[in-house]
């Protein structure tokens, strides 16, 4: 049985053009989707499935996720939710 997270890896491997929505901190490799992800791409379901393949991914300014810029004692990251 594969994991969600494997699913979404294979998901973007079949359509590769959505990893432009995909974020990935660069200190621990974490990967989810962008926050500013639109409620649909196209005509199609591709931001539905990589909101059930991934969870929202915010990174701060040098690409690394909450918790790595926790961690490294950094500023805590600049969050504007809508």
């Amino acid at each position: 049985m594969t994991t969600h997270s494997s699913d979404g890896l294979l998901y973007l491997q079949d359509y590769p053009k959505l990893r432009q929505w995909i974020n990935q901190c660069v200190a621990c490799q974490q990967v989810g989707y962008k926050p500013e992800l639109p409620d649909s791409i196209g005509v199609g379901v591709a931001a539905r499935n990589l909101r059930r393949y991934f969870r929202p991914l915010f990174l701060n300014e040098i690409g690394l996720c909450e918790q790595c810029s926790y961690a490294m004692n950094l500023p805590a990251l600049k969050v504007e939710h809508e």
